[in-house]
């Protein structure tokens, strides 16, 4: 199956998702995506406060983590997808795939977030720190979570692998004019912003690996069940 089926695959299960067709429910995953936003950068303050990572830290927050700009982008892949083989002759396969992965983690991550917002609403419960706790551990995805991460973890190492292949960097950059002329611009600016924001790094390891490590830290004090209700759970030391 080529990387494109795959997008169209992803897009589906994507526009299937409940909080599309429900005001109330995506009132309260836009809580919680803002929510751990916010906990994601409090979390990574030092990490992400770096000068050579702040692109990357956007480039997480935004697009891999982003609402409405997500939302925005599956609009713009939904609308080109149909027409859009020949973008499979102007860019390797194996970085449309990079960029097809990139977009499942995206999703994965909305979806995961989006079964903590459907708990929050049957209990009537507000998003914070004490009821986040609750909505984690009574969905309990901790597995689904440890996917989500080792999945960016190897979006940023395949991109990081064609962002140093000069051969890759260039055909896709002179792939470029050609893409926005025929349309397929939101899939080439989505693959283009993990090239850009990791451009400052000198090795993607020294940001995706504490990232990584500390996400899974969480996740694993998040489930355990002698912590209690101590929402200390959310930091680590």
């Amino acid at each position: 199956m080529s990387a494109l089926s795959d997008l169209q695959q992803h897009l589906t299960r994507y526009w299937a998702l409940p909080y599309h067709d429900d005001e109330a429910l995506d009132a309260k995953l836009k809580d919680v995506q803002a929510w751990q936003r916010a906990r994601i950068q409090r979390t990574h303050s030092e990490l992400f406060e770096q000068p050579k990572n702040k692109p990357m830290a956007n480039y997480f927050l935004t697009q891999l983590y982003g609402g409405d700009e997500f939302k925005l982008l599956a609009k713009q892949l939904e609308r080109i997808l149909p027409k859009a083989k020949k973008l499979e002759k102007l860019a390797k396969e194996s970085v449309l795939q990079t960029g097809t992965m990139a977009v499942q983690a995206a999703i994965l991550a909305i979806e995961l977030d989006m079964h903590l917002a459907q708990w929050l609403m049957e209990q009537d419960l507000a998003v914070n720190e004490e009821n986040m706790l609750a909505a984690y551990r009574a969905v309990d995805e901790a597995d689904e979570r440890r996917l989500q991460i080792n999945n960016l973890k190897d979006v940023c190492y395949r991109t990081d692998k064609y962002l140093n292949s000069f051969m890759l960097r260039k055909a896709f950059s002179f792939a470029k004019s050609t893409a926005y002329n025929r349309g397929y611009q939101p899939l080439y600016d989505f693959i283009d912003a993990g090239f850009t924001a990791m451009k400052p790094l000198k090795s993607v390891s020294d940001f995706i690996e504490p990232f990584c490590k500390r996400e899974l830290q969480i996740i694993d004090q998040v489930h355990q069940a002698d912590s209690n209700n101590n929402v200390e759970v959310f930091a680590v030391s």
